[in-house]
């Protein structure tokens, strides 16, 4: 069954939640264009599309951030692992921000040539109004210190209170690892848990916001209070 065929499934009005695995499918930018049109189901609450490896690209990064006018979707989780979206893409997803009942949003962009100009945009996401609970795994998207930089001002998000950075290897650096530390502050953030396994150094280990837990060379959780 293809992609344009599962689309279908925006006709069910009682469907409330939906996982859906095509990982390693050939969906393509085109396919994604068709899953989009589930954001026309009008009780769907939950989402999870399943989408590694199928050469999504910007086109369809494009596609898939319109699911954020879905007039019910509280979670949405998108595995994007290995799409070659690159920064156009994220800047395309930042468009959820505008998604007026999303609470939870994981994105998976492992491989993807985020960048630091992809990093920026997504650090947008802190616009959503309803939004609770954050994860971005962003493995392996040479994010650099500058783009870390733009993801630590995620501590301004007014509803964000569960916050997951996953930033392995990404060249972050100590300058990268003290913007980080600023998240242990924020007032809002009841949890931030990051991973920056092969990224710090020791110098970067030493990074800290005051009085809250020092960033480590793994990952590491903190609780906002």
């Amino acid at each position: 069954m293809g992609a344009e065929a599962l689309a279908g499934l925006k006709e069910a009005r009682a469907l409330q939640a939906l996982n859906l695995n095509l990982r390693d499918n050939a969906v393509g930018a085109e396919g994604a264009q068709a899953l989009a049109a589930l954001r026309d189901a009008p009780s769907l609450r939950t989402l999870t599309l399943k989408l590694r490896g199928n050469g999504v690209g910007t086109l369809g990064a494009s596609a898939l951030a319109a699911l954020k006018d879905a007039p019910s979707l509280q979670v949405l989780t998108l595995d994007l692992w290995g799409n070659a979206m690159g920064a156009s893409g994220m800047q395309s997803l930042a468009g959820l921000k505008t998604a007026s009942a999303l609470q939870t949003l994981t994105l998976d962009l492992h491989v993807n040539a985020v960048g630091a100009r992809g990093a920026r945009a997504l650090a947008e996401l802190r616009e959503a109004p309803a939004l609770h609970t954050l994860t971005l795994n962003l493995w392996d998207n040479a994010v650099g210190a500058s783009g870390t930089q733009s993801l630590a001002g995620l501590k301004d998000a007014p509803a964000l209170h569960t916050l997951t950075l996953e930033l392995m290897r990404n060249v972050v650096g100590a300058s990268g690892a003290q913007a980080l530390a600023a998240l242990y502050a924020a007032p809002s953030l009841w949890t931030v848990t990051i991973d920056l396994r092969g990224n710090v150094g020791a110098a970067g280990i030493q990074a800290r916001a005051q009085g809250r837990p020092s960033l480590k060379d793994g990952p590491s959780t903190g609780t906002g209070v």
